[in-house]
């Protein structure tokens, strides 16, 4: 049963202009404010980064050691947000999963087409590895919509490069096949209220500047199992059932199982695309938050103590 909260926040965006679908520099304006309704994580502190060519922001709750490293890519098509549009959600992510959380500043397209936003995810994953002595078996990827793909990808590349597997990856409506052929496109896309195939399509388009879009190391549930068997940890997924990209987290998870790679896949009935940034609006996205929290300390099992880093 969806929430009356949720459903007075999709009839207020409903008689609201697609915000993908509006010129790039208007989706770039608009997506600095996409926190602006969402409820301020409590006692969480924040650091700037700038350091061997890694960029972004820490954002960690007070209280205990936290027990986890979170790398967290940010989405928005790979032309649009930054870590301003998610500092709220960088803390909301940081309670939820006990973690220190690296916001990353990567590079966005088209001015910094792929593969840009993948070195610098890699470079970011191989400083917290090596330089902030981060170890693998505590370090979570955290991504959303473009974001999950991206964590997909970073996956991959890092695998590529010798970088050891981290312990875990929580994807949110992850755009993961950016040929953008899938049939949910057709088949919600009448109640989808964000994105659409021609929205997504243009910023494909604007991501590749001409890279081929069936490039499983750009399309990442295009690749093979045996490719994704060696550089996927397990995965949560979580996305909508009103989402065009529905049938991307289908994939992904699809592909996780024919891989062996652990894969829990959470259906939300009703939602919207990345539906859990809406924290202090409705309650499904604070439950989303609490049950990923959850799947990642029984992940870890019944010997799990905070501060053990």
């Amino acid at each position: 049963m969806v929430s009356a909260e949720a459903q007075r926040f999709a009839d207020m965006v409903r008689q609201a202009p697609r915000m993908a679908e509006l010129p790039l520099a208007a989706q770039r304006t608009a997506g600095e404010h996409a926190e602006d309704l969402s409820a301020t994580p409590e006692g969480i502190t924040y650091e700037t980064v700038a350091d061997g060519g890694v960029a972004g922001v820490w954002a960690q709750a007070s209280g205990p050691a936290p027990t986890s490293t979170v790398l967290y890519l940010f989405g928005g098509g790979h032309v649009i947000t930054s870590p301003t549009s998610r500092h709220k959600f960088a803390g909301h992510l940081a309670r939820a999963l006990d973690a220190r959380v690296l916001l990353l500043d990567y590079p966005l397209a088209p001015e910094h087409p792929y593969p840009q936003d993948v070195d610098a995810a890699v470079r970011a994953a191989r400083w917290l590895l090596e330089q902030q002595h981060v170890p693998a078996d505590r370090l979570v990827l955290v991504g959303e919509s473009s974001g999950g793909g991206l964590v997909l990808e970073t996956l991959l590349a890092a695998a590529r490069a010798g970088l050891p597997r981290p312990a875990a990856a929580y994807l949110m409506s992850p755009w993961a096949d950016l040929t953008c052929s899938s049939a949910s496109f057709a088949a919600r896309g009448d109640v989808d209220l964000e994105c659409s195939h021609e929205s997504l399509t243009r910023m494909a388009g604007e991501y590749l500047d001409g890279h081929a879009a069936t490039d499983p190391a750009a399309s990442p549930v295009l690749a093979a199992p045996e490719t994704v068997a060696t550089a996927w940890p397990p995965l949560l997924v979580q996305v909508g059932s009103h989402e065009v990209l529905l049938d991307d987290s289908l994939a992904v998870a699809r592909l996780a199982a024919l891989a062996d790679v652990p894969v829990t896949l959470d259906v939300w009935s009703q939602m919207q695309h990345f539906f859990q940034l809406g924290v202090g609006v409705y309650p499904e996205a604070a439950a989303a938050l609490a049950r990923a929290g959850t799947w990642l300390r029984e992940l870890r099992g019944p010997s799990e103590r905070a501060g053990d880093r």
